[in-house]
């Protein structure tokens, strides 16, 4: 038996062998690797593919919004926050609680302390602070305590669930529906949507807000504008008490 299947092993390496002296015969070897290589590789592409589960909440009305804003709304964090405006990249990072910021912003290499408390900015010049204008771009859309007033008016575009428990939520928003939230105007005017798209944890924290709103900067600025600003929140409800630094 063993020597029956040696002689049929022995068969199938003379006739690859015979095939691998002819030029055609090579040829059609070469088909038959490349053919097997690329089936092996869609399939892997196909099986990465799939271990995110992207639903169309136009297509499934059954799509549900789990994520938790609590640790953003009780304003108790460390952060992250970096704007785009133009190509021109603003960061800050910082702790928040109880209405007061304490950060450190970053532009072109220049490192500038700065506080906020209520509506008041200040900004550290040499050993004192001094009042500034607002440091944030478009803070009254991403103010913590707008956000949910800001997300009740979008549309769920879609949702993707991650292995790793993590969960993007893509919405979108018009920039009338934007100004009439802020500013209590009815305008019309046909443009392309803002986007703000959430992460949220594993625990539903929403963990990460990206905004795309050049849309609604080219509006109010009345000139062609890009900017995304994008947050990450971390540290909910473990900031100390931030002291207000004397002026």
């Amino acid at each position: 038996m063993k020597e029956e299947k040696k002689k049929e092993e022995n068969k199938y390496i003379k006739f690859i062998k015979d095939l691998y002296q002819s030029k055609r015969g090579r040829a059609i070897l070469f088909f038959i690797f490349y053919f097997i290589f690329f089936f092996v590789l869609i399939s892997l592409i196909r099986t990465n593919y799939s271990s995110n589960r992207n639903v169309n909440p136009n297509n499934d009305n059954s799509v549900s919004t789990e994520y938790k804003l609590d640790g953003i709304k009780n304003g108790n964090y460390h952060f992250t926050r970096e704007e785009n405006i133009n190509g021109v990249i603003t960061n800050f990072t910082g702790d928040k609680t109880d209405n007061k910021t304490e950060g450190v912003m970053t532009l072109n290499n220049t490192f500038t302390n700065y506080f906020i408390y209520d509506n008041i900015n200040l900004i550290k010049t040499t050993d004192k602070y001094e009042v500034t204008t607002d440091l944030y771009h478009f803070n009254n859309i991403t103010a913590d305590y707008n956000i949910e007033n800001i997300l009740k008016r979008s549309t769920l575009i879609s949702k993707t669930e991650y292995e790793t428990g993590n969960t993007l939520y893509n919405y979108e928003i018009t920039s009338n529906t934007i100004d009439s939230i802020l500013n209590g105007t009815n305008i019309d005017i046909a443009d392309i949507p803002n986007s703000i798209i959430l992460e949220s944890n594993e625990d539903d924290e929403v963990v990460k807000i990206t905004y795309n709103l050049s849309s609604y900067a080219t509006y109010i600025n009345n000139a062609p504008t890009t900017i995304s600003i994008i947050i990450t929140y971390s540290n909910f409800g473990e900031i100390e008490n931030i002291e207000v630094p004397e002026s």
